[in-house]
């Protein structure tokens, strides 16, 4: 069976998938928005241990974002929830286990 192909970027591992600013794509996927999946992906297992530290974190990081789409010349000013939805609601909070 013949495997699918895959962009060969996204493979590398040392090619971090960071936000390429002011325009907040990534860059090792131009063509999404970061965080990307992969980005996602790392930075879950990257904070496993620490969801608190990555929500803040993220929200660093939408905070910046912010200012930085807010200057480019796009017709207005960026969309704050379409913001937080992309940098935050993909953090999964940590399930309580039942006692036994």
């Amino acid at each position: 069976m013949e495997q699918p192909q895959r962009h060969p970027a996204r493979l590398d591992p040392h090619r971090p998938h960071l936000p390429r600013r002011p325009s907040w794509r990534c860059r090792v996927c131009p063509d999404l928005d970061w965080p990307c999946p992969s980005a996602r992906l790392l930075l879950a297992v990257e904070y496993r241990r620490n969801l608190a530290g990555l929500a803040v974190y993220m929200g660093q990081q939408m905070a910046t974002a912010l200012e930085d789409l807010g200057r480019l010349d796009s017709g207005g000013p960026p969309d704050g929830n379409a913001l937080y939805e992309r940098f935050i609601t993909w953090i999964q909070r940590k399930r309580e286990l039942p006692l036994s």
